[in-house]
C-alpha cells in the first residue's frame, strides 16, 4: 500500500483539532443500518451481480434520479452480505453531515457497527488517541489494512454532500484503503468532485445509472404479479413498463390507481388517477426542492419534444441553457441524452408531461409564444419538420407565406412520415394551380395515398396531370414524382397493373436528383413485384435504392422498403431473417419518431404474425395492442391482415368466439372502405377455418359463397381465388371428401411453389398431410408432413401446425418413430404432439418454441459473453440481443440470467462450459 506524503495530504484537507471530531455527542442509530422496507422488494439478480463485482473494484457508483429504487438495491446487497457474514457498514446521510466533523463521527460510527468486538476496541483507542485529522485517517487505514478481511462501506444519498473537505476525504479514502475494502455510493447526481476519472482508467469504478436500473420486462412483470399483487398479463405489463420508462417510482404509484385491481384494462387506458399520484410526488420529492431557475428553464422548454442549448436559449429568452443542462444531466433530473456527443437532450415522458401541467396554470406565461420561438429556431437551422409542428401549435401560420417553410417543411414531413401533421399542414395553406405550389400539391396526393383516401388522391393527380398538359412546364423531376405518386395511390388500391404502368418506366431514371424520389420509385416498384408473387425480383429493384447520409434522412422511405424486405423474407419462409430485420428495424425506428409512430406500426404489424407463429401471444399483444389505431390507419393492406389474423387466431386459439368477431368486424370495416377485396377474402378464410372446428359447417359454406363472389385480381399472389380454394379443401375435409380436397390442395401448393412461396407451402402442407393419411396413405402423408415439420423446427415455428390440432396425431406419432436420430427435430415434434395430445410439458414454456437465434443467444450466454460480446458474435445489435434475452426469459420462465443458464442446462438446450 503506498501512503507517500499521505501526512502532507491530509494537512492539506484539514485544519481542525481531532477534539471537534471525537467530541461527545450521541450518533442516531438508524442512520447507520439501511431502512426498514415498507412492502415486499423485488430481488434484481442481474444488478446484484453487477455490484458483486466490486469485490475486485475499489468503488461502486449506483447514480440516478429519485425514485429509480438505488436505496433499495443497496438495501439488497448489504443485507446479503451481512447473511454471507461479511463486514458490511451501512450510512445513510442527510443535510446535518454536511460538515466534516459530524461526517467523519457518522462514518466511523457505521464502520462500529460492522467490525467484530476486538476491532470496535480499537478503533475506540484510536479515536480517543488522535491529536489531529491526519493521525486519525492515517490510523483508520491502517486498522483497515490489519483486518484484512473484505470490507464493504455503504453510503447513501452523497448527493446531500457539497462540501469539499468531505469529497477530499472520501478521494483520500479510495485512494489509500487497501485493496480488500470497497466503497459503495448511492446518489441522485454525479459526484463530480470525486477522482472517477482515475478510477476509471485503472478499471477500479463500477457505475450503475438510470438505464441499469429501471425495470426490464421480466422484472415489470414479476413485480405487478407478485410484489403488486396485480392480474396483469405480460403484454400490459409491458405497456406501464413503456408509459413509465421503467422508473420504478411511477410504476409504484400506477398500482395505486384505484381501479386496476378491478379493470387492469380500462384503469391501462385511462391513467389519470394514477398521474394525480405520480404528480404529487413530482412536487413533495422534486419541483419543491429545486432553484427557482431551474424549475424555470424546466417549465419553460417542456414544450419541447427535443432540446439542445441553442434552442433553449431561444425559447426561454435567457443564454445560460449550457449552464442548466448541464446542471439537469448532473442531478439526473429525469433527461436523457440523444446522441453520443450529448448536445440533444428530451425529458421523460412522464416528467415532461407533468412540467406541462404545470405551465398551464401560469397565467404569466404564454405557451403560443413559446411554440412560435421554437418554430423560428428550427426554420432558422432547416429543421422544417419540427419547425411546422410548433407553428401548427402556436395556431399562428403568418410564416405559411413563406414558400420554403411551407414546401421544405411539406416535404421533411413527408419524409419523416408524419402524414399526420403533413395533411393538417397542407390543409392550412393556400393551394393553387401554379408553378410555386405543385410541390405541395403533390405532396397533399402523397399523403393522401397513404392515408388510403384514394378517390381524393386521384381527383387532385388528375387535375395536377391537366395542368401539365395545358402549361408550358417540362420540369422532368415534376413529371416523375406526378407519376409516382400515381402508382403508389394505384397500388395501395390493389390496381397493380396500373401502378405498373406509371412506376415502370421510372426505373431508368434513377438518379432522379431527389434521394426521396429515388426511393419512392424503388420502393412501389419492388412492392407490385411482391404482390404478384415476383419475389426474386424485390431486392434486384431494391439495389437501386440510395443509402441515406443518416437515420433522420429519407426516413419513411427506409420504414417501407424495411417493411417490403421483410414481408418478401416471410413470403419466401425466411422467417428467422425476416425477424431479425424488422427486429433491427422497429429497434431504430422507435428510437428516431417513437413506439407508436406511423413507421413503429407498419413493422409492428409484420412481427405480430411471427409472434403468433412461434407461441408468443404476449409479444403479440405488445406489438399490436398499444398501435391498433396507427395499424388502423396508416399500415398497408398485407399489415393490416397479418395483425389482424393473428389477434384472431390467438382469439380462437383461447375460446374466444366472440373477440375474435369483433376483431373480424372491425378488419372488414377497413376493408369495404379501402375496397380491398383481399383482405375481405383473407379474413374470411379465417372465419370459415373457425366455424368448421366450431362444426358449423352451414354457416362455413355461406361463408365460402362470400368468398367466391368477390372479384379476385389474378395479379395478386395469394389472391380471393386462392383464399376460396383453401376454404374449399378445408370444407371438403369436414365432408369426408378426401380425393377432392387433395386434388384442390395439391394444386394450390405447385402454384405457390412456382412463386416461391415457402411459408404458404408450409402451412398447407399439414393439410394436404391429414387429406393424405385419410386417403389411406401413410408413407406420404408421413413424407408431407415431415417437410413441415423440418420447416417449422428451422425457422421456429409452431401454430402453422398446431393450429390443425388432433387430426395430425397419428402422423405425428409415425414421424416421431423414424427420427429418432436427429435429435432436435425428434424434440421440436415430440414437443408439438405433447401440446396436441395434452400430455406435461411444465418444464418449458412449450407455446414459445426457441427459435435458432434465441438457441444461439443461450448459448452464448452459457458461456459467458456479455450483451456487447453477443451482439459482435451474432453480427447484431446490443438493443437485439436484449430483445432475445427477454424473450428466452418469457419462454424459459425466468427473472434473470443465472436462472436462465441453469433452466437451460437442466433441459439440456445447451452443454455445461467447464472453462
Amino acid at each position: 500500500m503506498n501512503r507517500k506524503n499521505s501526512s502532507t495530504a491530509l494537512s492539506s484537507i484539514y485544519s481542525q483539532d481531532s477534539n471537534d471530531i471525537t467530541q461527545d455527542f450521541p450518533l442516531i442509530i438508524t442512520k447507520l443500518n439501511p431502512p426498514r422496507s415498507t412492502g415486499g422488494l423485488l430481488e434484481r439478480p442481474r444488478l446484484q451481480s453487477k455490484l458483486a463485482e466490486t469485490k475486485s473494484w475499489t468503488l461502486a457508483v449506483v447514480c440516478a434520479g429519485a425514485g429509480f429504487g438505488k436505496t433499495t438495491l443497496l438495501t439488497q446487497w448489504y443485507n446479503l452480505l451481512k447473511q454471507k457474514e461479511y463486514c458490511a457498514a451501512w450510512l445513510s446521510l442527510d443535510t446535518e453531515d454536511n460538515q466534516i466533523n459530524t461526517f467523519y463521527r457518522y462514518l466511523i460510527g457505521s464502520l462500529s457497527q460492522a467490525f467484530p468486538p476486538n476491532y470496535i476496541n480499537t478503533l475506540r483507542d484510536i479515536v480517543a488517541s488522535s491529536k489531529s485529522v491526519e493521525q486519525l485517517t492515517a490510523s483508520l487505514i491502517n486498522v483497515l489494512y490489519q483486518y484484512s478481511k473484505p470490507v464493504y462501506f455503504f453510503i447513501d444519498d452523497f448527493h446531500i454532500i457539497n462540501n469539499l473537505s468531505i469529497h477530499k476525504l472520501i478521494n483520500f479514502l479510495l485512494e489509500k484503503s487497501p485493496s480488500h475494502v470497497h466503497w459503495i455510493i448511492g446518489t441522485r447526481c454525479s459526484p463530480v468532485d470525486l477522482s472517477l476519472g482515475r478510477l476509471r482508467i485503472h478499471k477500479q469504478l463500477i457505475e450503475l445509472g438510470p438505464s441499469e436500473l429501471r425495470f426490464d420486462s421480466a422484472e415489470a412483470y414479476f413485480y405487478f404479479e407478485k410484489i403488486a399483487d396485480l392480474a396483469l398479463d405480460k403484454a400490459q405489463s409491458k405497456l406501464l413498463l413503456r408509459v413509465t420508462e421503467g422508473w420504478i417510482a411511477g410504476m409504484q404509484m400506477v398500482t395505486l390507481i384505484p381501479s386496476i385491481k378491478r379493470n387492469p384494462e380500462q384503469a391501462i387506458k385511462n391513467l389519470e388517477e394514477g398521474i394525480k399520484s405520480i404528480d404529487h410526488y413530482w412536487h413533495d420529492v422534486i419541483f419543491e426542492h429545486l432553484p427557482k431557475e431551474v424549475e424555470e428553464f424546466l417549465l419553460l422548454t417542456s414544450v419541447l419534444n427535443r432540446l439542445n442549448a441553442d434552442l433553449c436559449n431561444a425559447v426561454t429568452g435567457s443564454g445560460n441553457a449550457h449552464v442548466m443542462l448541464d446542471w439537469i444531466e448532473q442531478h439526473n433530473l429525469f433527461i436523457a441524452a440523444l446522441d453520443t456527443q450529448g448536445q440533444w437532450f428530451r425529458y421523460h415522458q412522464l416528467f415532461a408531461e407533468a412540467l406541462q401541467k404545470r405551465l398551464q396554470k401560469r397565467s404569466d406565461v404564454n405557451s403560443i409564444d413559446l411554440h412560435e420561438r421554437a418554430s423560428q429556431w428550427f426554420v432558422k437551422h432547416s429543421l422544417w419538420a419540427e419547425a411546422v409542428r410548433h407553428a401548427l401549435s402556436a395556431g399562428r401560420l403568418s410564416n405559411t407565406s413563406d414558400p420554403t417553410l411551407a414546401e421544405s417543411g411539406a416535404q421533411s414531413l413527408a419524409e419523416q412520415g408524419d402524414i399526420d401533421t403533413l395533411l393538417r399542414w397542407l390543409q392550412k395553406l393556400p393551394i393553387t394551380n401554379n408553378q410555386y405550389r405543385i410541390d405541395l400539391q403533390l405532396n397533399m396526393a402523397w399523403a393522401l395515398a397513404h392515408r388510403f383516401r384514394f378517390d381524393e388522391s386521384r381527383s387532385l393527380l388528375n387535375e395536377l396531370n391537366q395542368w401539365f398538359q395545358d402549361s408550358s412546364i417540362s420540369q422532368e423531376l415534376l413529371i416523375i414524382r406526378l407519376n409516382v405518386t400515381q402508382a403508389i395511390c394505384e397500388a395501395f388500391a390493389e390496381q397493380i397493373d396500373k401502378a405498373l404502368f406509371y412506376v415502370q418506366p421510372l426505373l431508368s431514371k434513377i438518379p432522379t436528383g431527389h434521394i426521396w424520389v429515388d426511393g419512392l420509385i424503388c420502393n412501389i416498384l419492388s412492392f407490385c413485384h411482391l404482390l404478384r408473387g415476383d419475389l426474386h425480383l424485390v431486392q434486384s429493384v431494391q439495389c437501386y435504392m440510395p443509402t441515406p447520409q443518416s437515420p433522420m434522412e429519407n426516413l419513411f422511405v427506409t420504414v417501407y422498403r424495411n417493411f417490403i424486405l421483410g414481408l418478401s423474407y416471410i413470403k419466401q419462409g425466411c422467417i428467422n431473417i425476416a425477424e431479425q430485420y424488422l427486429l433491427d428495424s422497429l429497434e431504430s425506428v422507435e428510437k428516431l419518431t417513437g413506439a407508436y409512430s406511423t413507421g413503429s406500426a407498419t413493422l409492428a404489424s409484420l412481427l405480430a404474425e411471427l409472434a403468433y407463429e412461434r407461441g408468443c401471444w404476449d409479444q403479440l399483444e405488445y406489438l399490436v395492442i398499444q398501435r391498433q389505431e396507427q395499424i388502423d390507419k396508416w399500415v398497408p393492406l398485407e399489415g393490416v391482415l397479418s395483425a389482424y389474423r393473428a389477434l384472431f387466431r390467438k382469439a380462437v386459439a383461447q375460446s374466444e368466439d366472440n373477440q375474435a368477431l369483433l376483431l373480424i368486424q372491425s378488419a372488414r370495416n377497413i376493408a369495404v372502405q379501402r375496397s380491398w377485396e383481399r383482405l375481405h377474402a383473407g379474413l374470411l378464410l379465417e372465419q370459415i377455418i373457425m366455424y368448421i372446428q366450431r362444426d358449423n359447417l352451414v354457416m362455413a359454406e355461406q361463408l365460402l359463397w362470400q368468398i367466391e363472389m368477390l372479384p379476385s385480381k389474378e395479379h395478386s399472389i395469394p389472391n380471393c381465388h386462392h383464399y376460396a380454394k383453401i376454404a374449399h379443401t378445408h370444407l371438403l375435409l369436414a365432408r369426408n371428401l378426401y380425393d377432392m380436397g387433395d386434388e384442390c390442395i395439391s394444386e394450390l401448393i405447385k402454384e405457390f411453389e412456382h412463386y416461391g412461396c415457402g411459408l404458404e407451402i408450409a402451412r398447407l402442407k399439414p393439410l394436404k398431410a391429414i387429406l393424405l393419411w385419410k386417403k389411406g396413405l401413410p408413407l406420404d402423408a408421413e413424407k408431407t408432413l415431415l417437410s413441415a415439420l423440418e420447416f417449422g423446427y428451422r425457422e421456429g415455428l409452431l401454430h402453422s401446425i398446431l393450429d390443425y390440432g388432433s387430426p395430425l396425431l397419428p402422423i405425428l406419432s409415425q414421424c416421431l418413430t423414424n427420427i429418432k436420430e436427429n435429435i432436435k427435430l425428434f424434440n421440436y415434434t415430440h414437443n408439438i404432439f405433447q401440446q396436441l395430445s395434452g400430455e406435461d410439458t411444465s418444464d418449458l414454456d412449450t407455446s414459445c418454441p426457441l427459435s435458432e437465434r434465441e438457441l444461439q443467444t443461450l448459448s452464448l450466454l452459457a458461456s459467458g459473453l456479455s450483451n456487447k460480446e453477443m451482439a459482435r458474435s451474432l453480427s447484431i445489435s446490443t438493443e437485439t440481443v436484449k430483445w432475445h434475452l427477454k424473450n428466452l426469459y418469457i419462454k424459459l420462465q425466468v427473472a434473470s440470467r443465472t436462472q436462465a443458464i441453469s433452466k437451460a442446462l437442466t433441459l439440456k438446450l445447451v452443454k455445461q462450459s467447464y472453462n
